[in-house]
């Protein structure tokens, strides 16, 4: 069912100013991504499609459960409206934080931080299960890109998490979705998928290195599928961290664990396509998953088994039925999937001990502002301290003379060290 609803309403369970009797109705959600709908009503005798105007809202069934969307943008011609609303959540999208330093708070913390310097309340509730601290510094921002912005200043960036929208509760949780025990097993001309792979930064025969030039006694370790390539891709692996060879072996075992020996995998499946297929059988139960489920993912002809995760969908809301779905760790951007972030997590769960010397040796803080990073040397405020580093536009940056002061560049955009 479809209704409308006038630009002030809240109660989305109710059928509002009526219902619509669209021709079409497509949602399409991407994970961290766009939440949006497009709608396509005739000119009904009825008058039915009067009530389509900007700002005011469409409530639809959704995988996950009714939602709110409010229209944008209404494009009539002589015989049909189609209709482009995006759910509830981006209303964020016309507020905006002033001003907001969030310094060494914990997710909840800084999430209340971000809702409590919107300048206008919306009766959004935020919600998250990240325990970690953080700094973000927010300056005239609206509170989606405070949110999930990828260009190095927003929550999702610096506390990690997932979104999960559900009309104005919002949830930024570790992970929104869950494994199913669901499985895709792909090959060659399969009918429907659309399958993308990318060797790029695959190894299967690791030579570890550790502290003062430590290494293997057996000097690499393989890994199970360094048959399926033409010939062994070499990695050296290095971490001075590492003092034990247990620790070495450990290291790179978690790299082969972690997908370091399996290409990144992209694959969208089209079920209008699929459905027609004999291979469609093997596919339906993936009509019950959801944004950001976890697929274990069967390469028939390599062999090889990995996790991705439900990184966009297409739904058909009047057929309750998805049109395509996404999954992969291929695409690199905020949608990035599990087998990175969990490579991601076990680099630095290698490399703590470093990161816990640099952090003590680091009196002041860390600060992301203006798409540059700071990191202060003599005070926790980047705009007070006056010894401090910069990375941005012109590379890796020093002053004695705090924000305002004279910049020398120590290391180019170029790579290049320069003289100080």
């Amino acid at each position: 069912m479809v209704t409308i609803h006038e630009q002030n309403d809240t109660n989305f369970e109710s059928i509002g100013l009526g219902v619509l009797c669209p021709t079409s109705c497509i949602v399409n959600e991407t994970l961290n991504g766009e939440y949006e709908l497009e709608l396509e009503h005739i000119r009904d005798i009825n008058g039915k499609w009067k009530r389509i105007e900007n700002n005011r809202i469409l409530c639809v069934d959704t995988p996950n459960g009714r939602q709110a969307f409010r229209i944008y943008r209404v494009k009539p011609t002589l015989k049909n409206i189609t209709v482009n609303a995006r759910h509830i959540f981006y209303d964020l999208l016309d507020n905006v934080i002033l001003n907001a330093s969030i310094k060494n708070l914990t997710g909840g913390s800084a999430l209340n931080a971000i809702k409590n310097n919107c300048v206008v309340n919306m009766g959004f509730a935020f919600e998250t299960d990240i325990n970690s601290t953080g700094t973000i510094t927010l300056e005239n921002i609206n509170p989606v890109s405070a949110l999930l912005s990828n260009k190095g200043n927003s929550f999702v960036e610096i506390f990690g998490g997932e979104i999960l929208r559900n009309n104005k509760k919002i949830s930024i949780l570790k992970n929104i979705g869950v494994d199913r025990g669901f499985s895709v097993r792909y090959g060659k001309n399969l009918t429907g998928l659309e399958v993308t792979e990318d060797m790029e930064g695959v190894y299967t025969r690791i030579y570890g290195r550790g502290k003062n030039g430590l290494s293997l006694p057996e000097k690499y370790i393989d890994s199970p599928y360094i048959n399926s390539y033409p010939y062994p891709k070499i990695y050296i692996f290095e971490d001075t961290s590492l003092t034990t060879v247990s620790e070495i072996r450990n290291a790179v075992n978690s790299l082969y664990e972690n997908g370091i020996d399996t290409p990144k995998v992209n694959i969208k499946l089209n079920f209008q396509i699929l459905k027609n297929t004999d291979e469609y059988k093997n596919f339906a139960l993936l009509e019950n998953i959801k944004l950001g489920d976890v697929v274990s993912v069967i390469h028939n002809d390599m062999n090889f088994i990995k996790k991705a995760k439900v990184i966009s969908y297409e739904y058909d809301v009047l057929s309750q039925r998805y049109n395509e779905i996404e999954l992969g760790d291929y695409i690199e951007d905020i949608t990035t999937s599990i087998s990175k972030g969990e490579r991601i997590y076990n680099t630095v769960a290698t490399a703590s001990n470093i990161a816990q010397k640099t952090a003590n040796a680091i009196s002041g803080g860390i600060t992301v502002a203006n798409n540059e990073l700071y990191v202060c040397i003599d005070n926790f405020d980047y705009t007070q301290s006056k010894r401090l580093f910069k990375f941005g536009a012109k590379g890796l940056q020093f002053t004695n003379q705090g924000i305002n002061g004279q910049w020398n560049t120590i290391i180019d955009t170029e790579g290049k060290i320069t003289e100080i």
